[in-house]
């Protein structure tokens, strides 16, 4: 059996991956991160047959076909729970629908939510289940949940919407068996127990995939709620501050953007924002 080739990272590797990070995902990533890029990287580069990280980088920056999918997927960090974060979800339900039920009770009765990096789907389920439950008579509403991510991979794990039990121990049980069912799900050739977000839930989000940094986005309207949770963390400063403006002009006056724990806007009302909770905005 032939042994596995080390593969060494040079400092002019890292500099130029570390560049193509930042210009295909806006990602920064800091002198710190050298092993993780190595870690990460280095199957895909021995899987390739390829002799070197610069020369995995050149086969990215000329790729025609899905080696950059590859390249974004292994650097992004997919960690995430149902009802993570849990103060934006009561805030949701008990103020921000609401609230959105009041002014558009009597007109269009419109409700737009974005989850920008949805990851494997576990937040956008929790929104749609949170949107159930807060606005009465949602059936007769025009209700749409858009949940973006860059990686295909996990966003082919959250049109499923199916999930093994344990990743449910800290979601109340009656959550639980109103809005999941019950499946066996195949894991690594074996039936596993597991848990499928009901039709009703489903049919409430569309799952696409979306480079936050590629210009212009896609959407036309106007979203009432936008949760972009832990991005910002991989980010400059700058390009934060670009994200916020460009969210600001997705959302009217009134409208809602909510951000992770550690994740802050530097001056809100510059960009036309005011703080209401825990890392919770109010379009002004």
């Amino acid at each position: 059996m032939n042994a596995i080739v080390q593969l060494e990272l040079s400092d002019s590797e890292f500099s130029d991956i570390k560049e193509l990070v930042f210009s295909t995902t806006g990602i920064t990533l800091s002198d710190a991160k050298r092993e993780l890029v190595k870690r990460r990287f280095a199957p895909r580069v021995r899987e390739l047959g390829l002799p070197s990280f610069k020369d995995y980088v050149r086969l990215v920056q000329t790729d025609k076909g899905d080696e950059v999918n590859h390249f974004c997927n292994a650097i992004t960090t997919n960690l995430t729970s149902f009802f993570r974060e849990n103060h934006h979800f009561d805030l949701l339900k008990s103020e921000i629908l609401p609230a959105i039920y009041q002014r558009n009770l009597d007109s269009e009765r419109r409700i737009r939510i974005w989850s920008a990096g949805c990851s494997t789907g576990q937040e956008a389920y929790c929104l749609a289940i949170i949107l159930r439950s807060a606005i009465p008579g949602l059936e007769n509403w025009d209700a749409r949940i858009l949940a973006t991510d860059l990686d295909e991979k996990c966003l082919s794990t959250a049109r499923q919407g199916i999930y093994r039990e344990d990743a449910f121990e800290k979601t109340p049980s009656k959550i639980v068996s109103e809005n999941f069912s019950k499946v066996d799900q195949l894991v690594k050739g074996q039936a596993t127990p597991s848990l499928q977000a009901k039709l009703e839930i489903r049919k409430l989000i569309t799952f696409n995939k979306l480079n936050l940094m590629h210009s212009p986005w896609p959407m036309k309207g106007k979203f009432d709620v936008i949760f972009c949770r832990n991005v910002f963390i991989y980010f400059n400063k700058a390009t934060q501050a670009e994200l916020v403006s460009r969210y600001a002009r997705m959302q009217d006056p009134g409208s809602f953007l909510c951000l992770g724990h550690s994740e802050v806007i530097q001056d809100p009302e510059k960009v036309g924002y005011k703080l209401i909770g825990k890392t919770a905005y109010q379009r002004v």
